[in-house]
């Protein structure tokens, strides 16, 4: 089943496996200074989304190494790609296009089991 899409690379219950989505969004206010009154605010816009996705797999048992060593190759590719997420009812949810900013992970058991974190924000453009 798969659960969430960058591109081509698919996160599923077996293999290349998402567990938690942390996601933040920032917008850009100035303040405006009023002469004896509380400060105003004005809003400058938006910055890009970003989400980070943490995850494991095991390569030997599951498999998935294949899917997490293409996400490296899009990040130096930099390639923006689409994410899609699987929503409520089993429908896919079109997230826009994105980047891959940081790719990192931590091995355990002689690469036996792989922990990782993407960081990726929205691309617009």
């Amino acid at each position: 089943m798969a659960l969430m899409a960058i591109g081509p690379h698919v996160f599923q219950v077996v293999g290349l496996n998402s567990q938690e989505i942390d996601t933040s969004s920032e917008a850009v206010v100035a303040d405006v200074p009023r002469f004896g009154l509380m400060d105003g605010a004005q809003m400058h816009g938006m910055k890009r989304p970003e989400m980070s996705v943490r995850g494991v797999l095991f390569p030997d048992q599951l498999g998935g190494l294949p899917d997490y060593e293409g996400l490296r190759a899009a990040q130096f590719a930099l390639r923006p790609l689409p994410l899609i997420r699987m929503g409520r009812g089993f429908t896919a949810v079109v997230l826009g296009a994105v980047t891959i900013e940081r790719l990192s992970d931590v091995e355990y058991y002689g690469g036996k089991k792989l922990a990782f974190t993407a960081d990726l924000k929205g691309y617009y453009g």
